[in-house]
């Protein structure tokens, strides 16, 4: 890979976007161990660990083009995307569930159950893989302005990857919806009844 027709400058500014990308595949690799231990169905645990996989193996093409620039490749991690209830809400939300506690509604547990966590975390997963396929595409072009071509296959290849995950979660996700909506709606109404937990099995449980 040459890059002897590009200012330093220009280079230095390419290197600060390979490893503004690096970055956010070092926190992805931690958030996705995360993400597997703790998600709720079998099958988002089998792409979860697949898609852990491939992301290591962004790391490692990305590392390769930025030490082949005459790079160092970052060991830092990114602040990937998250969702947070707007302040206003979260208070409400916080005296809402301290009165529950006090009064004895909703079983005093102000914890967000784990099947809600679970439809939070997989529209984190889906924005975050669009995040990442936005950049991967920037730095496709700005490889393509400025001719390292040698790299190109390597971030589309990845960017690919990426596109393929993002594919998974939408089509998925009205699986993941009828699998843990149920115990949601059960929670919620406060009834006795019966209901399927996010392994297919079916019990009954007093909320």
């Amino acid at each position: 890979m040459s890059a002897s027709n590009i200012s330093p400058e220009i280079k230095d500014k390419l290197l600060e976007h390979l490893n503004e990308m690096l970055s956010a595949e070092n926190a992805a690799v931690d958030r996705l161990d995360s993400r597997i231990q703790e998600c709720l169905l079998p099958e988002g645990k089998e792409q979860l660990q697949r898609h852990q996989n491939e992301t290591r193996g962004h790391q490692e093409r990305l590392r390769q083009i930025i030490t082949d620039l005459g790079g160092s490749p970052t060991d830092s991690k990114a602040d990937l995307p998250t969702l947070r209830l707007p302040t206003g809400m979260l208070a409400k939300k916080t005296l809402t569930d301290m009165a529950k506690s006090i009064t004895g509604g909703g079983g005093g547990d102000t914890n967000p159950m784990p099947e809600e966590l679970e439809l939070m975390h997989t529209k984190e997963d889906y924005g975050i893989e669009h995040v990442e396929i936005i950049a991967y595409r920037t730095l496709i072009q700005l490889c393509e302005r400025l001719g390292i071509s040698n790299a190109i296959p390597l971030l589309q290849q990845s960017m690919q990857e990426e596109q393929s995950m993002a594919k998974w979660i939408e089509t998925n996700i009205p699986m993941t919806f009828d699998k843990i909506w149920p115990r949601i709606e059960a929670a919620l109404t406060g009834r006795s009844k019966e209901q399927t937990n996010p392994t297919g099995e079916k019990a009954t449980t007093t909320v």
